[in-house]
């Protein structure tokens, strides 16, 4: 399955921020302790005006100190065999749950993509209720390699 595309869901906190990561691995193997695996890290942080912000993806750079003192598994390193092997692999979706309101666009290295909006509460609201749901189609974007959504 991890040559399936990806959706990736954010659900903002009520500061607006979210964060959080992706491993992954061949599920088959021991090639994890050698390094042989993706981990990537997603941080959202808020426009400092309006509605929109900045969802960005990393190497998990923390991952080289989780991995340290262990002995079953190599430092995490982006350039390894197994992560260039599924450099081919998309993320097909972005859904954001819970932004103040309508963007008036979504980029991707400057480029304008697809999106659908749903109104909804935001995640600084205290009201119970279904959530905006902001939903990014095809953004061109993998699950390796730096990217970075901009929604305004």
């Amino acid at each position: 399955m991890w040559q399936d595309p990806f959706t990736l869901i954010v659900a903002l906190s009520k500061d607006n921020t979210a964060s959080g990561q992706l491993y992954l691995d061949d599920g088959e193997t021991f090639g994890y302790q050698s390094g042989e695996y993706v981990w990537r890290s997603f941080d959202f942080a808020p426009a400092k005006a309006g509605h929109g912000g900045v969802l960005r993806s990393s190497d998990r750079a923390a991952g080289q100190s989780a991995a340290e003192g262990r002995t079953d598994v190599t430092p995490y390193d982006a350039e390894n065999v197994w992560a260039k092997s599924i450099g081919h692999v998309k993320v097909e979706r972005i859904v954001v749950l819970g932004l103040k309101g309508k963007p008036s666009k979504v980029t991707v290295k400057g480029q304008e993509v697809e999106w659908t909006w749903e109104d909804g509460k935001a995640a600084s609201g205290k009201k119970a209720g279904q959530s905006s749901r902001l939903t990014v189609k095809s953004p061109g974007v993998g699950v390796v390699g730096a990217w970075e959504v901009k929604i305004e």
